[in-house]
């Protein structure tokens, strides 16, 4: 292993080094679904907004950042998977990996010929080989009545009569106004990046609240935790929302997004028969947020990448049509996070959001804290070990579903085991992504 401390010991020796070093990880089956990276490129992460930014990069000055950009996510993910490093043996600790990264990343940036670098892909969440295996287009016609009985359920639930709220989960306080995404693109990719302060107040002043419409601890959100084994549960000691912070283009404009994720302990099943049921649940909210800080519109799904819910604010954004299936449109007028505190109705065990209004204040209330969404890629263990909630293909294997046994020729894996960000596919017929950055405009005119 003394090779592979001095082989980052000068600055030459860089590209040894981090080879090395996704050696080591390699050799400890130590993998993550997000951190992919441009092919022959390991200093270089992506993912499908930095794939599209890519084609945008057409100056100079926009391929350097670009260049740092990708070695930022690099850099993140790789600080995550070194976390993960078996304790007490004879291999690198994460210091000394952490070490390396921290000098030789900017060193293989400044070497990067942008001029030079392959276009950048990310496979997308579907597999091929079931849908033809299960001759897909003949079970997706076959599922378009399932799916239109779906959508109009859903849409019943919100019109329906609401279920009586229980409790209510609050944010921390957001204090003042937070700077405008427009003052937040001043660089050459004109992209919102905001500093740390900055997210944290964005993510402060347009968090939801959470309302549940009964007292099961299944309702409650909690803190994902993992035993000796690695196996995760959700303790509701104490209430959080993971975090992060995305973007999308929307009429020749960058838009930052904001990603509040709530996890419950199951969808407990109405029956045996359930295929919907199992560990695990949870509910992601995003804002997509105008230039100006005003919400464009919201959407939401289930980890599982299920149930993707559209929730207009702008008065002029109009439904464009859409091929395969659609997510269901709320019917009604939504408030602007904005100017006002919004409370998300959840459905008791479901966990379906069937109303958005505002926060109530004779109900009982408790708090919930932010948490940064990519703890949850290197969670200490009980045994004093790191793991990953996910595993190398992305996936919650607790949360595994009965209804992957009848919907997989629609070629989504395991579908409706929880999932991690860049893993959701949203749609079963057709191809449709969750962080997909030409998303806005599959949905809107």
């Amino acid at each position: 292993m003394m090779l592979w401390v001095q082989a980052a010991q000068a600055d030459t020796d860089c590209e040894e080094g981090y080879f090395a070093l996704q050696q080591v990880l390699q050799q400890a089956g130590i993998e993550d679904a997000q951190a992919t990276t441009l092919p022959d490129h390991p200093h270089l992460g992506i993912n499908r907004w930095l794939a599209y930014q890519q084609q945008q990069a057409k100056t100079p000055a926009q391929q350097q950042q670009w260049i740092r950009l990708a070695t930022e996510k690099a850099w993140q993910d790789q600080s995550l998977m070194i976390q993960r490093l078996p304790k007490g043996g004879d291999g690198p600790t994460p210091d000394t990996a952490q070490a390396l990264l921290d000098r030789c990343l900017p060193i293989l940036a400044a070497r990067t010929d942008f001029s030079r670098l392959p276009q950048a892909t990310v496979a997308d969440s579907y597999a091929t080989w079931l849908r033809a295996v299960g001759i897909y287009p003949l079970t997706a016609w076959l599922a378009t009545g399932s799916i239109k009985n779906y959508h109009e359920e859903m849409r019943a639930r919100f019109s329906q009569p609401a279920p009586e709220p229980h409790r209510q989960y609050v944010p921390p306080t957001a204090v003042g106004f937070p700077v405008a995404p427009s003052a937040l693109s001043e660089n050459p990719l004109q992209i919102p990046l905001p500093t740390a302060a900055q997210r944290q107040a964005l993510l402060l002043n347009y968090a939801p609240v959470l309302t549940v419409a009964d007292g099961q601890p299944w309702n409650q959100p909690g803190r994902i935790e993992l035993d000796e084994n690695g196996e995760p549960g959700v303790y509701t000691r104490e209430h959080v929302s993971y975090t992060w912070i995305s973007w999308t283009r929307y009429r020749e404009q960058n838009l930052l997004q904001l990603n509040y994720q709530f996890w419950f302990s199951e969808r407990p099943k109405s029956s045996w028969l359930d295929g919907y049921g199992g560990e695990l649940d949870g509910l992601i909210w995003r804002v997509t947020l105008k230039p100006d800080g005003r919400v464009l519109f919201y959407d939401s799904i289930h980890p599982c990448g299920c149930y993707h819910k559209v929730y207009p604010v702008e008065p002029t954004l109009k439904k464009a049509e859409i091929d395969g299936d659609k997510p269901v449109f709320y019917p009604h007028a939504v408030a602007d996070a904005y100017e006002q505190r919004i409370s998300l109705l959840l459905t008791p065990d479901t966990h379906y959001v069937v109303r958005i209004g505002s926060a109530q204040e004779p109900l009982p209330t408790d708090s919930y804290g932010f948490v940064d969404a990519d703890r949850l890629r290197a969670l200490p263990r009980r045994d004093g070990q790191v793991g990953s909630l996910f595993n190398d293909n992305g996936l919650v294997s607790v949360s595994k579903r009965g209804e992957r046994f009848y919907l997989w020729p629609m070629g989504v894996p395991s579908a409706g085991a929880m999932r991690q960000p860049g893993e959701h596919a949203i749609a079963f017929k057709g191809r449709r992504h969750f962080d997909d950055p030409a998303l806005p405009g599959i949905l809107f005119e």
